[in-house]
């Protein structure tokens, strides 16, 4: 039986091994070499992958006229000698390691395995995948062009045409005319004029991203109402409603929005067009600036437009991942296929069905703003010059936790476990956490159990400190335990008009929730920075850190989706009121939300909960216990005239609750 598998043109044949490319050490190198040629080759491969992860995150974006290999040596002869450059030798070093431990691996149980079955479960894997591709929704990811540049352009008119990066210490982005250098985002200011002696750093001006990310959010919210922001500056459309209601083309609908931003914010847009949200991520950095890009939605097209790009192009395939695929020959899209049995055998490390979606080109395209049950911590970080004196760093733990109270009071959370985490002056990262027993959300609660938490590591030097909170309780939806029942009708009736008082919702307010949103910025990180972002929402440094003043983190399950802190219109500053009539039908259940009739005694609402809590663990014990337990059971619960909780009234000495006890 064949398949119709798309493949790639440069198939490579069985047996024959990849080829290295020009800046990579972790690629097998061909056995044509002798031996003193593939140590030269290696070692000049190492070197300059080792130069290429010193750049960060941002290499080969849209703008750079300089050769990357020449940007990456100077900013690694720049950094040499530093305590940031001996850890990333470390890291190296480490990752090195992993790459030949995988090797071996691979190797180990290759030899093992029939290459033809895996082969053909590999296709059937992908055929599998390949049945989930919808192309009937047209996803739009929009991206602003340099944004806080722009933004100070329009502060500063006479910044228009020069090179300059927003931020001093460290660059949260930089203008076109800096970035044909190689200056971009999260790059130090000292490596940044390096590489262009003549640019300008400028200071941040926080109000000013805020507000115009507002002023565009308005205008595209106007094309798609579930509009999903990934960050200040860039957010996901779909915009098949508003073609099929408007009688517009994809390219039409999108040349009328760039416009509208461009005339209502005097900012400029980039946008990619295509069937996902990955796609859409994609195609959106083809025609910067100020460009769009539509990818045909035809399965062949789309195929064929993955098969050459690298794996790095993927969104959230950082250079960790990049490496450790191309340790395995594996530099394109394409070579996934090629080695898609060697892949199969490293499923547990390297996730194959994900990869397969990545060589198909295909994600989700659902486009929703974030839910607030998303979110699993809200936290405050600040990064400075070396703190070594222990009163400084304790205040500076003060501060953060006065901080986070505030951000948990405007967000509605509060929650159970405490996380302080900081950076060593060798930019080691250590966490220490704990969890309490209560639901907390003031800096008086947080700040004591984080000061034991770091008062045990003292004496420390840090250049970053931070305090998470996280098992997150969302205060806006209404208490459904035994609190929210005892709670006064009357109360919660006052309560809730207060709130929708007093609660502005999304459409409202619709820039209030833009301080919030995050987007990734790392491989296994999220993280959310005040100070903005650049066009891809990327802070980090060469460390792959944020090295800002100033941080917040939130931690979301889904990271591709919005990580707005400001939850929709349903659910924000609003609590569902209860029925008129409710507590007419006798007490409800805080387990099972049954209504227990207007009868039920207090003794047989404790005796019912009791039951709701416990009836796993009783059908458990039951199928253990003797026959005459179970039909004492039985006939407790089916006895005429019985309260609600009636199957677990206390008898002879507590029933089965006390049976279980003493068993």
């Amino acid at each position: 039986m064949t398949t119709n598998l798309p493949s790639p043109s440069r198939e490579k044949g069985k047996g024959k091994q990849p080829t290295t490319s020009h800046d990579e050490h972790d690629i097998e190198l061909p056995r044509e070499m002798n031996e003193e040629q593939r140590k030269a080759a290696e070692a000049e491969a190492r070197k300059r992958s080792f130069e290429r992860s010193l750049a960060g995150p941002s290499v080969g974006k849209a703008g750079l006229l300089r050769d990357q290999t020449e940007v990456n040596r100077i900013i690694a002869e720049a950094s040499k000698g530093s305590k940031y450059y001996v850890n990333q030798v470390k890291k190296d070093q480490e990752l090195t390691e992993k790459i030949a431990w995988y090797r071996a691996k691979r190797d180990e149980l290759m030899k093992m395995a029939q290459v033809d079955r895996l082969e053909a479960d590999a296709d059937r894997i992908l055929m599998e995948v390949e049945a989930t591709r919808d192309l009937t929704q047209f996803i739009v990811h929009v991206d602003m062009d340099a944004f806080y540049a722009s933004v100070e352009v329009q502060r500063d008119p006479s910044l228009k045409g020069k090179p300059f990066g927003v931020g001093q210490g460290v660059l949260t982005t930089a203008s076109y005319e800096a970035r044909k250098f190689g200056c971009r985002s999260g790059m130090a200011g000292f490596i940044a004029k390096k590489l262009c002696p003549e640019i300008i750093l400028t200071k941040l001006n926080f109000d000013l991203y805020i507000a115009a990310s507002k002023a565009v959010r308005e205008v595209l919210i106007q094309y798609d109402e579930n509009l999903m922001m990934a960050s200040l500056d860039e957010g996901y459309l779909n915009i098949t409603p508003y073609m099929s209601t408007h009688n517009m083309t994809a390219a039409q609908v999108i040349a009328q929005l760039r416009a509208d931003v461009e005339e209502k914010t005097k900012l400029t847009i980039s946008a990619g067009i295509a069937p996902n949200r990955m796609l859409a991520k994609i195609c959106s950095d083809k025609n910067k600036p100020n460009g769009q890009y539509e990818l045909p939605f035809d399965r062949a097209t789309i195929t064929k437009f993955m098969r050459d790009l690298p794996v790095r192009k993927i969104p959230g395939f950082g250079r960790v991942t990049e490496r450790c695929l191309e340790g395995l020959g594996v530099e394109t899209c394409g070579d996934i296929y090629t080695h898609r049995a060697e892949l199969l055998v490293m499923d547990h490390w390297f996730g194959f069905r994900g990869l397969c979606k990545a060589y198909l080109g295909i994600a989700d395209n659902n486009v929703a703003p974030g839910k607030r049950e998303e979110r699993k911590s809200v936290g405050v970080e600040r990064t400075f010059r070396d703190k070594t004196d222990d009163e400084d760093i304790l205040n500076e733990l003060a501060e953060i936790a006065e901080e986070l109270e505030k951000d948990l009071e405007r967000l509605q959370y509060s929650g159970k476990t405490v996380t302080v985490k900081y950076k060593l002056h060798t930019f080691e990262n250590k966490t220490r956490a704990k969890s309490v027993g209560k639901y907390i959300s003031t800096s008086k609660d947080i700040l004591p159990i984080a000061q034991e938490l770091l008062k045990r590591e003292l004496p420390i030097r840090i250049r970053l400190l931070g305090i998470r909170l996280s098992t997150l309780k969302d205060l806006t939806v209404q208490d459904k335990g035994i609190r929210g029942f005892l709670s006064s009708p009357g109360k919660k009736r006052n309560r809730d008009s207060t709130d929708n008082d007093a609660g502005p919702s999304r459409q409202n307010t619709p820039g209030e929730d833009v301080p919030e949103m995050v987007r990734l910025q790392a491989e296994e990180t999220e993280i959310y920075d005040l100070t903005g972002e650049d066009e891809d929402g990327e802070f980090v440094n060469s460390d792959g850190e944020v090295n800002l003043s100033r941080r917040r983190i939130d931690t979301d399950h889904n990271r591709s989706r919005s990580r707005s802190g400001t939850p929709s219109t349903k659910v924000f500053g609003k609590r569902k009121s209860p029925s008129p009539g409710q507590h007419l039908l006798g007490p409800v259940c805080p387990i099972c939300g049954k209504h227990l009739g207007p009868g039920t005694s207090n003794q047989d609402l404790n005796d019912h909960i009791d039951w709701c809590l416990n009836k796993d663990a009783i059908s458990e014990a039951s199928k253990k216990s003797p026959e005459r337990e179970k039909k004492r059971v039985k006939q407790e619960k089916d006895r005429p005239g019985a309260g609600a909780g009636a199957a677990v009234k206390k008898k002879n000495g507590g029933g089965m609750l006390d049976w279980l006890k003493r068993g």
